[in-house]
């Protein structure tokens, strides 16, 4: 059975059309005339496209199933809503902790930092007008290492600039001369240093403890004096090798004949094995001074360097004199067998000549100033004595005696 309206079928029995609401008859209610009438069942119209915009279209067929699935659309965008508004919420949460933290930070955190900072500032300020007794009570509490750096740092800031790598005098850094590998300021102190006494004319200088130096104004602070009764021994110098520097100052009040000024040499009393060189005061004909003489016993050779007859060759008594020289062991000397040597008075070369090798390029040897194993004493005051394991130039050397000017 089909409804006469819309034409969808109607299940039997049905009072109403599914589609289109429409009441039906029952089927015995029909019209009968004795014999049963049967009539052709009208068939459904054909839907028709619209054929204009105001034509409407007919409602579709399974409009309860869009209608629950319009229901659950809906319920499903309210949950998606509330997902959102829940996840905002939690996010603005975490923003505001996050905010709180670093105002936490900035304005607690930050400002006891500080705290501290001024509170130092408090003690430096106070550490202004401490008494020396609250100071060394304060340094009481140091470790060992820490007074030892302190002592250290005091000890560089009394005595001026420090270089690892390069001479100082005074304030300034010689950036073209190399530290000298040992150097003596005799600042009221010897250093490694000894007191040395002949005992004999003829005897190697000893060191002792029985005679305490004397010191008096120097080129640079102090200076170590000799008052002809005693010499310096350096006993701590070791092989250097075949090219050294060695330079000093010295002012002597008063000379004599072959008065040594440097003596450096081993086996001294061996007529075989002797090496020695000798930097002194000579006279002959002339006063000649200073003079570098060098020996070595094995060879039968003997060498002097004198300045050249165009230098000063006078050595004044109670003036200061920068004396220095040079041995290149990587240069020969007039023959095979010997070195070149090259002296140098208040920074001016004044002669070169052969020296002897083996001087300083051994395990034994000893160096004295103002003494020697055979000579006249001499009162004489030195200062600022180095030695170089290299070979200063010129420049090198005139630079070394400017910065003491």
């Amino acid at each position: 059975m089909f409804c006469p309206k819309c034409g969808k079928q109607i299940p039997e029995g049905a009072k109403f059309c599914g589609g289109c609401g429409n009441p039906v008859k029952p089927l015995s209610e029909a019209p009968s005339a004795g014999r049963m009438q049967f009539t052709k069942a009208a068939e459904p119209p054909k839907q028709q496209k619209p054929s204009g915009a105001n034509q409407v279209p007919l409602p579709p067929a399974n409009l309860p199933s869009d209608m629950a699935l319009a229901r659950d659309t809906k319920e499903e965008e309210r949950k998606n809503r509330k997902l959102t508004i829940i996840l905002c919420i939690v996010l603005a949460v975490l923003v505001c902790v996050a905010a709180g933290m670093g105002i936490y930070y900035v304005k607690v955190l930050k400002g006891d930092a500080s705290e501290p900072d001024r509170i130092e500032e408090s003690k430096n300020i106070e550490g202004e007008v401490e008494t020396e007794g609250e100071t060394q009570a304060e340094s009481g509490t140091q470790t060992k290492e820490e007074a030892e750096l302190t002592e250290q740092t005091e000890t560089a800031e009394a005595e001026g600039v420090v270089s690892d790598t390069n001479e100082v005098v005074g304030d300034t850094i010689l950036e073209n001369i190399p530290k000298a590998v040992y150097s003596y300021s005799f600042n009221d102190t010897l250093g490694n240093a000894k007191v040395a006494v002949r005992n004999t004319p003829d005897a190697e200088p000893e060191e002792t403890e029985d005679v305490e130096p004397q010191y008096v104004r120097g080129i640079d602070d102090k200076a170590v004096f000799l008052d002809g009764t005693y010499g310096i021994k350096l006993s701590d110098v070791e092989r250097v090798g075949d090219s050294y520097t060695i330079a000093f100052w010295m002012k002597a009040d008063q000379l004599y004949d072959w008065a040594p000024f440097l003596h450096i040499g081993h086996d001294l009393f061996d007529s075989e094995k002797r090496v020695r060189l000798w930097l002194g005061q000579k006279t002959d004909t002339a006063s000649v001074a200073p003079i570098i003489s060098s020996e070595r016993a094995l060879t039968e050779d003997s060498f002097e360097i004198r300045p050249g007859q165009s230098m000063p060759n006078t050595i004044e008594p109670g003036v200061w004199y920068h004396i220095a020289f040079t041995v290149d062991g990587s240069r020969q000397g007039s023959k095979q067998g010997r070195l070149l040597g090259t002296l140098y008075v208040a920074g001016k070369y004044v002669g070169e000549g052969d020296v002897v090798p083996d001087t300083l390029n051994t395990d034994d040897f000893d160096v004295y100033l103002g003494i020697n194993c055979w000579d006249q004493l001499y009162p004489v005051a030195f200062d600022e004595v180095k030695i170089w394991d290299q070979v200063l130039d010129a420049g090198q050397i005139q630079e070394l005696y400017s910065a003491y000017e």
